[in-house]
Parts: structure tokens; C-alpha cells; sequence
């Protein structure tokens, strides 16, 4: 008895090895046969996109027109729609300026739109604009920044130069031409600001610098960027702890340059360019590439 009962169990793992190498096998071939798909795929040229079947689980982009962009991001159906063609918008009208990642393009000054920073906006009353929604994107996308229309943001804060031979017309209308920080103090002042945003600085001139910061009748930067140097979202004032938000470089040299000659980032308006549901859409799949 015990003789054949080995013999079965010979048997059962010989069958067991055998089925396992057949899977193996089949394993292996199905392998081969998905990656020569790849190959040929890749080697065809492309097809036209397939049209999108709208209906229960994808809205049309014509629905969205009518629809406040908050209450879109609330819905399943009508975010997927705002996706599907918010995608194709941005990258015709946006990626040019903040590159296809959303990361922004240094060259270009222009904004990392999926970081958790985001500047002029803000209009949530309960938590004073640090709230952000899907309007506050499609504000800025519709106006634009320092751009002709009158609903533009960004015109209250402009960097102003502090030598007034850089200053705008309006700047110089509004604060004269008169030098309100000596060169020396303007470089404490650089010293300063390296220093809170974690950098290597003269302790003696970021000292000066400090005072010179917060003095509302010379250097007077805290009325824009904080008493604590972390900006105001709303006016779009850099927060200048975080030197990885720096549009105009972080540097000492760009720094000064930065308070020398001022700084007023630019970008147009899109209401007269994109459709309504085009503004929407692309305001939902920017905002839901920010992180939160």
C-alpha cells in the first residue's frame, strides 16, 4: 500500500509540473504576442482620435456653458466633461506659457499651476481667499492678469521699482519719482530676504534690512508681501519664504534686480477668445491638477 501511494504521489507532482509548465508557456506566448501588438501599433501611423460618447457619463461640452463652474467640479458626469475638453484647451491656449507638465516655463516667468500656491486669487469669505474653487482659476483665465480688461487682477500689486527711472507712468503718477531706499539699503534689504527665505546672508545687513522692510514710510514691502514675508494670495504678492516660488529667480543678483527695476508678470485675458464652456472647462482641469 504504501508502495502505490508514492507512486500516485509521483504521479500527482509530475502532472503539477507538467500543467505548471504549460501555464508558463502560454504565459510566455501571450507575453510575446501583447508586445509585438505594441511594436505594430507603434509603427502605424496615427488615427484620428475617437469621438467621444457623451450621454450618462460625459457631458456635452455645450452643457457646461450654462452651469457655475463650482457646481460643475460637484458633479461626476459634468467634471469628466469638463476634463475631456478642458485638456484639449489648454493645450492649445495654455501650454505654450506653462508648459505641457503645468509646471510652469522658468524662462517665461510663468506659475507651477499644480502646487498648493496659488496667486490672485482668493474670494471665499470664511476663510478670507485661502480657500481656493474652481471660480477663482476661471477669474484669472477670463480677465487675465494685468491685462487691459477692467475685471483684471493683479493691478493693485505690482512690484514697484525702486529707482524711479524704471517705474511705470501710472507707478510714478502714483508713488512720484523719488528714490525711497538709498543702494546700500536696497541691498540690506536683499540680505534680508535671502535670510527669511532660508539662504545664506550678512547677518548685519539683513538686520538693517529687516528694519527697513518693515518701515511704512521708506522700505514699506510688508504693506504687500506680510509682515512675515508670506505675501498676500489674493493682490498675488510672492510669499518670500519659499524661494521655489520665485517667478524671477531667487538668486542675490535677481533679488536686486527684483527691487531695482520692479516686476509686473503679465497675461491676456481669454473672454473674447475661448467659449464660455471653454473657459470652464479649462478652469476645472487646472484646478484639479493643483494640489490642495
Amino acid at each position: 500500500m504504501v508502495g502505490k501511494r508514492r507512486i500516485a504521489a509521483c504521479r500527482s507532482v509530475r502532472s503539477l509540473s507538467i500543467h505548471r509548465t504549460h501555464q508558463l508557456i502560454s504565459a510566455a506566448l501571450a507575453t510575446l504576442m501583447i508586445c509585438a501588438a505594441v511594436a505594430i501599433a507603434a509603427e502605424q501611423p496615427a488615427g484620428p482620435e475617437p469621438e467621444e460618447e457623451y450621454g450618462e457619463f460625459l457631458a456635452r461640452p455645450a452643457e457646461l456653458a450654462s452651469i457655475p463652474v463650482n457646481d460643475i467640479f460637484k458633479s461626476i458626469r459634468l467634471t469628466a466633461g469638463a476634463m475631456s475638453l478642458g485638456k484639449k484647451v489648454y493645450e492649445k491656449s495654455c501650454a505654450a506659457c506653462h508648459g505641457a507638465d503645468l509646471k510652469g516655463i522658468p524662462d517665461q516667468h510663468t506659475p507651477d499651476l499644480t502646487d498648493d500656491e496659488w496667486r490672485f486669487s482668493g474670494d471665499d469669505l470664511a476663510s478670507g481667499g485661502n480657500v481656493k474653487f474652481p471660480s477663482d482659476v476661471e477669474w484669472t483665465v477670463r480677465y487675465g492678469i494685468r491685462s487691459e480688461n477692467p475685471n483684471a487682477r493683479g493691478l493693485e500689486a505690482d512690484m514697484l521699482a525702486f529707482d524711479p527711472k524704471y517705474r511705470t507712468d501710472d507707478d510714478t503718477k502714483e508713488f512720484g519719482d523719488k528714490a525711497f531706499l538709498t543702494p546700500d539699503e536696497i541691498e540690506d534689504v536683499v540680505e534680508y530676504v535671502l535670510q527669511i527665505s532660508g539662504r545664506p546672508a550678512d547677518a548685519a545687513r539683513a538686520a538693517r534690512g529687516d528694519a527697513l522692510f518693515h518701515d511704512g514710510s521708506k522700505g514699506n514691502c510688508f504693506d504687500c508681501h506680510g509682515v512675515d514675508g508670506t505675501g498676500y494670495d489674493p493682490i498675488g504678492s510672492t510669499n518670500l519664504t519659499r524661494p521655489d516660488l520665485y517667478l524671477w529667480g531667487s538668486d542675490r543678483a535677481s533679488i536686486l534686480e527684483s527691487i531695482v527695476k520692479g516686476r509686473r508678470g503679465f497675461m491676456p485675458a481669454f473672454e473674447d477668445t475661448l467659449k464660455p464652456e471653454e473657459i470652464k472647462a479649462v478652469s476645472v482641469f487646472v484646478f484639479s491638477h493643483a494640489r490642495r
